[in-house]
Formats: structure tokens, C-alpha cells, sequence
């Protein structure tokens, strides 16, 4: 069957914005998983289309298949110009292993679970200043006055960002990941330039930490080395880029999440306030419950048979 008959118009409302203004569309999705393992559609962000795959055995194979299923040319829907798509494929996000593993391993040192453990007091004071910022209050604008600081605090906090550059950062961040707001930026290229800006940034922060080193997880990060080889800067601030943005943009839309639903569940926001014990376990239900990753995107390596359908070299396949 080709792609054009494929293509089913009623269903292309998934790539509009606005029906994902209450969450992921799941009885759209439903709808099409009733009948289908693989969907054409045409769109305007990935050069005529894309490959929705709906079946779950299907997406773990496109997940973890890198050989078949290349991860190099990012998770998006749309394609990154050439010149950005040379620098963030040395970064994590664009990666297939082992090449991932191995990089993984020279920042794994700053993220054990000792290290992290000896920051929990500095992170725990830096929330307990957010909440208080605003606890007199009796109202505040919850996702800039509490879900983006906490997380901007502790990223940047952390990684030995400069207080000042704290908005700067944050604002490059919004650009990214929001490039298709216009409250936010212009078009998707003012989010490619925002990520360049980001990367170089990283680049001189690893700089500054070799002359004037100090206590951070960048440092640490720096100073680790795996097999004789130490991450240089430029390959830190691939991991830098991938910090900033999963540090901030997906913990502030899971802790945007987690209020809603207990505006909506008082009763179990009452349970949890009862017993602090449940925490944990509530953090991991509205992980699961609103994930904040709608979808990932990978794209084929070669010409194959998949799903029932002509996979083609090239085409993107979006889980």
C-alpha cells in the first residue's frame, strides 16, 4: 500500500497543538491503535510526513533497534539544519550505543547516588526558598514563581552556573523547547539558534571551571576520566544541553501536572498531605499518569519491511 493511501486525514489532528491543550489526545490514539500497527501522515515539519507507530511491540522494536532505527538525527519531528545537526550529534539525545553508554560513563560520577545524596541539603534549602518566596502570598503564578525556579535553581545551582545568567539560560531553554509557541519564539529556526547559544554556553562554562575550578557537578563531571580520556569541552556542553533542558523543561511541566491533578483529586492530595510517606510513589504515578514526552521520534537507517508497510531509508518513524 503506498503512503499516499495510507494517509488518513480525519487523523491528521494529532499535529494540532491545540487538542493536546487538556493532555495527550489518548482517545484519538485509541482510535487509530483499534486498527492499525503503523499510520502514514503528511505534515508540515518533517518533509511531507511521517510514520505514526501506535503498537506497543512495535514502538520497543523502533525504540531499541538502533541499528535499524537511528536515534543521529534527533528526537524531533522536524529536521535540524545541517550545521545544528553536527553539533548535537555529540550530544546524548542524538546517540545510539554503545557510543551513548560509553559517553554516559564519563559524566556518571557526578550522578551516583553518594554524590547526589551529599547535595540533597543544598537542594532541599533551595525548594524550602522557592516555597517561602511565595507561601505569605496566599496566591502566586505557579509554573514561573514555583515549577521553574525550583528546577532552574538546582540545575544551574548544581552544574556552578553564574546567579546572573540563571534567566538568560532559561530563557534560551523556553526557546527550544517552545519553539512552536509564538509566545516564546519566532519559528522553529529561533529554537536551532537558541540550542547553538546554549551549546556555547556550555562550552565556556567548562572553560571557566578549568581556570578558576570549584565544588560542582560540572567539575566533577570535568575532572572524570574513563579508560585515560576525560570529556572535553565541547563534548560537555553536548551534556550540558541535555541537562539544562531535561533539568528544566520536563520537571516543571511534571510538577505543572502534579498540582492540577490534585486540584482536580482533592481527595488524594488530602491523603498525601496525611502521610508524607507517599511521596515517592506520588511522584512516580504522575510520571506515569501525565508523561510529559509525547512522543519520540527515530528515523530509518535503511529500506525494510516493518509493521506490514515499505519502510523507506530516511523515513521518520514517530513513536
Amino acid at each position: 500500500m503506498s503512503k499516499t493511501s495510507m494517509s488518513l486525514c480525519p487523523h491528521a489532528t494529532l499535529l494540532n497543538l491545540d487538542n493536546f491543550e487538556q493532555g495527550t489526545p489518548r482517545d484519538e490514539i485509541a482510535s487509530l491503535r483499534k486498527n492499525k500497527r503503523i499510520v502514514w501522515q503528511e505534515d508540515e515539519y518533517a518533509n511531507g510526513g511521517h510514520w505514526l507507530v501506535l503498537q506497543r511491540d512495535d514502538i520497543d522494536k523502533v525504540l531499541k533497534k538502533s541499528a535499524d532505527f537511528t536515534n543521529n538525527f534527533g528526537p524531533l519531528l522536524e529536521d535540524f539544519p545541517e550545521e545544528v545537526l553536527a553539533v548535537q550529534q555529540g550530544s546524548m539525545t542524538f546517540m545510539d550505543p554503545p557510543h551513548h553508554r560509553g559517553y554516559r560513563s564519563l559524566v556518571d560520577s557526578a550522578f551516583r547516588p553518594k554524590a547526589l545524596k551529599a547535595r540533597a541539603p543544598l537542594i532541599k534549602q533551595m525548594a524550602k526558598e522557592v516555597i517561602d518566596s511565595v507561601i505569605d502570598k496566599g496566591q502566586c503564578e505557579f509554573i514561573e514563581e514555583v515549577a521553574l525556579q525550583i528546577p532552574m535553581r538546582v540545575v544551574f545551582g548544581l552544574l556552578g552556573v553564574q546567579t546572573d545568567d540563571y534567566q538568560y539560560l532559561a530563557s534560551l531553554v523556553n526557546t527550544m523547547t517552545l519553539a512552536n509557541d509564538p509566545d516564546y519564539a519566532e519559528d522553529r529556526n529561533a529554537g536551532f539558534a537558541a540550542s547553538m547559544e546554549a551549546v556555547a554556553y556550555g562550552e565556556k562554562l567548562a572553560e571557566d571551571h578549568r581556570l578558576n575550578p570549584r565544588d560542582s557537578m560540572t567539575m566533577e563531571m570535568l575532572d572524570s576520566e574513563i579508560d585515560g580520556r576525560k570529556l572535553s569541552n565541547a563534548e560537555f556542553a553536548g551534556f550540558f544541553l541535555n541537562l539544562i533542558v531535561g533539568g528544566m523543561e520536563t520537571t516543571r511541566n511534571t510538577t505543572a501536572w502534579l498540582l492540577y491533578e490534585f486540584i482536580q483529586h482533592p481527595d488524594q492530595y488530602a491523603k498525601l498531605q496525611s502521610d508524607l510517606s507517599l511521596v515517592p510513589n506520588a511522584v512516580e504515578e504522575i510520571l506515569r499518569y501525565r508523561n510529559t514526552v509525547v512522543y519520540l521520534r527515530r528515523t530509518a537507517t535503511r529500506d525494510m519491511e516493518f509493521a506490514g508497510e515499505t519502510i523507506k531509508q530516511g523515513d521518520k518513524l514517530v513513536c
